[in-house]
Formats: C-alpha cells, structure tokens, sequence
C-alpha cells in the first residue's frame, strides 16, 4: 500500500507525484490543501508533527523529508531506476540535490512568498499570531508571519534573487557537460529541479530563454514532454495547471 499526502505538483509537494508517475506506480492521492493551511490541521499533525508536506506512507512507514524519501522510495518500488548506478553520477545526482533543496528552492519560495503576500488582506498582529500558532516549527513560523504581515525584508529578496540569478547560470553550465542535470540519463536530481523550476521562462523571462540559456530550455523540453511529468502536472489543480500550460505553450511541447 503506498500513499501520498501532499499539496500540488509544485515545489516539494511535487517531488512524489513526478518520481511515482515516472516509475508508473499506483498510489493513492490524497490532496493537502495549503491554501487552507490544511497541513498543520489536528488530523495531518497526527501524521506528519512537522507540518510539512508530502508525506509518503509505503508498508506502514512514515516517510517524511521529501529528498531522503524520493531515494527509498526509488529503491524499494519497481519501475525504471532513477539514481545512477556510476557512483560519479550518483555523487553528481546527490549535490545538485543538496543545492536545489537549501539553496536554490528556498530563494525562489522567499520571491513566491513576497509575492502571495501582496495579494493577502491586512491583517493585526494579534490575527496573525492566531493563524501561526498551530506551526509546530519556528522557523516555518518566522516565515509566515514575515508573509501575513507583508514584512519580508528587502536584503532577503535581494540576496534571493541574486541566488536565482547564479543558478540559472549553474544550469545552463552542468547542461553543457550531459543532456540531464546528473548525467546522461533522467533522474531524480531532474525531478527534485523541475518541480521548481518547471515555469522559469514564464517567472524568469529576460534570464531564461532560448538566445540567454539555449542548454537550460532544451533540458526544459525535453524533461516537459516526459510521459511521467505530464501526467504528474496533470494532477495540479488551478493556477499550477494554468502556469504549467503557459509554460509549454512557450517551450512548444
């Protein structure tokens, strides 16, 4: 029995849905509403005391901290493999991993922050400290009330966007060496990238386009025509789906 409770095929919600979907395993689906902040309800915390999403329930484990997860995961199921077996490419695999999940993705979650921010009504301190008191860990709460109160800092946008800047430059110069971010093959660097970085000619236009990262947008095709990633992104709802279509009307896949 395998089970995956997690929000959207976007950011680390995403990484089981395009890793189970590539291997072509059956799970069972059950969606956690972020808008709502479902995942820090009573029922989830049972589950997952973290608060975070996914979570992947495989032969009555918990599985919890997505990465980890997607290597057993990939072990343990059937399907084609998505860790290399060189142990070069598995050390390759395994640091771009390590960038995207402290470096590059939280920069882009402070910008995507900013940017809910703008669009939430204003609220007291006192509304706020209601709604974020059930966050069971405090730097997940920090960040949500720099959100709520529309106070994140400009140094942190500044210094995140300049990371956003450098890595696009990281992409474009490991895409010269193979076709995919860890080698020759698709793998599980590539999901842990693309359920991030799937819209980055739509975010990141004058950065992320055929004539500034010709290497970075064929990666982009070639990993959005993919079979697994289709249908994984097929599960977004709203305005996931809508970015992801805009993004390959873009690409032309």
């Amino acid at each position: 029995m395998l089970e995956v409770y997690t929000w959207e095929p976007n950011a680390n919600s995403g990484k089981p849905l395009l890793m189970l979907k590539e291997k072509g395993v059956e799970f069972a689906y059950h969606y956690i509403d972020m808008a709502n902040r479902e995942q820090h309800s009573p029922a989830y915390l049972e589950l997952n005391p973290n608060g975070t999403v996914p979570t992947v329930i495989h032969d009555g484990r918990v599985l919890t901290e997505s990465s980890p997860a997607l290597e057993y995961l990939d072990a343990a199921l059937g399907g084609p493999a998505l860790r290399p077996r060189d142990p070069y490419l598995l050390w390759r695999m395994r640091r771009w991993i390590r960038f995207l999940d402290y470096h590059y993705c939280p920069s882009l979650a402070m910008f995507g922050g900013a940017g809910v921010s703008e669009r939430m009504p204003d609220q007291d301190a006192e509304a706020i400290e209601r709604q974020v008191k059930d966050i069971p860990m405090p730097e997940r709460r920090r960040v949500w009330r720099l959100i709520m109160a529309k106070q994140v800092p400009q140094a942190e946008l500044a210094e995140s966007g300049r990371r956003i800047n450098a890595g696009i430059r990281l992409f474009e110069e490991a895409l010269a060496e193979y076709p995919y971010l860890a080698g020759p093959d698709y793998s599980l660097a590539d999901i842990v990238a693309m359920v991030t970085v799937y819209a980055m000619p739509v975010i990141r236009p004058e950065r992320v386009n055929d004539r500034e990262t010709p290497r970075y947008m064929d990666w982009l095709r070639r990993c959005h025509a993919r079979p697994g990633n289709r249908a994984a992104f097929a599960l977004g709802r709203g305005w996931v789906a809508a970015r992801v279509e805009e993004t390959r009307k873009l690409l032309g896949v």
